[in-house]
């Protein structure tokens, strides 16, 4: 058995995410996917999928939260980071956006 380091952020992502879906995979699993998207997200842009709060259908999104893409939108309103959700710039939209973060499906 391995040990498992995590960052004070992430203990509250996954408690989040675990009274969400009540699932210790899936929490793991999400924690990584959210983690694996913003930390990508920082360096361009990443399409991934995910399903919409409000009608729960999938939808597919391309993302960036690099500052050189950004910076000309900053809103203070997105300027800081969530626990329980992705912010990112969609580039198809022109427009902040935000997922949820246990309502992830792929990072491609």
């Amino acid at each position: 058995m391995g040990i498992v380091l995590m960052k004070r952020t992430d203990i509250v992502k996954a408690n989040i995410i675990k009274k969400r879906v009540g699932d210790d995979f899936m929490t793991g699993y999400l924690l990584a996917l959210g983690n694996q998207l913003r930390e990508r997200m920082q360096n361009g842009v990443v399409e991934f999928y995910f399903h919409k709060k409000d009608t729960g259908e999938v939808r597919r999104a391309l993302g960036t939260t690099m500052h050189s893409l950004v910076k000309n939108h900053v809103v203070n309103h997105y300027a800081g980071s969530s626990t329980s959700v992705i912010k990112f710039w969609d580039v198809e939209k022109s427009a902040w956006r935000s997922c949820q973060i246990q309502s992830l499906i792929k990072v491609c």
